[in-house]
């Protein structure tokens, strides 16, 4: 499969914003145990999400890399000094947002042979968006989750 290097950036990116928020949010349930089924089913979407993206990627990525993206994550969440539940959905969807629409555009000038993977990418994202939509109405969305992750799963290597 022909790639641009500017795919392989986007999708090297992708993979390594999925390893820190894997990460991030199982630290997360450290410090929300009352949450902790929620934050490591989100991080299960990260990590699912991160196991389909290697698969597109023409080199593996170094230990290194994914090391210092979970030390970013525990920086990340050393800062944002999380005290509950609904502080954690307040600080966290803003930034799903802005990466949903950043995806977006991304997809628009996908070259055609991985567009179905910026879709399943930009999925992602679209699901985290309406699970924290519905936490926060408290409609509960682990639901989204869950069927994301079935989807998206056997994909993965």
């Amino acid at each position: 499969m022909q790639t641009t290097d500017t795919s392989q950036r986007y999708l090297l990116d992708a993979y390594l914003g999925e390893i820190r928020g894997e990460a991030t949010f199982r630290l997360l349930a450290e410090a929300l145990p009352e949450r902790a089924g929620d934050l490591h089913m989100l991080a299960e979407v990260e990590r699912v999400t991160a196991a389909y993206l290697s698969h597109h990627l023409l080199s593996p990525v170094s230990m290194d890399a994914e090391a210092e993206c979970r030390a970013a994550a525990k920086r990340r969440v050393t800062a944002m000094s999380i005290d509950s539940w609904a502080a954690l959905l307040e600080g966290v969807t803003p930034i799903v947002q802005a990466a949903v629409e950043k995806f977006k555009a991304a997809e628009a000038h996908a070259p055609r042979e991985l567009l179905p993977v910026y879709q399943t990418f930009t999925a992602h994202e679209l699901v985290l968006a309406d699970y924290l939509r519905l936490e926060q109405d408290g409609q509960g969305g682990a639901h989204l989750l869950e069927n994301y992750i079935e989807r998206v799963a056997p994909k993965a290597p």
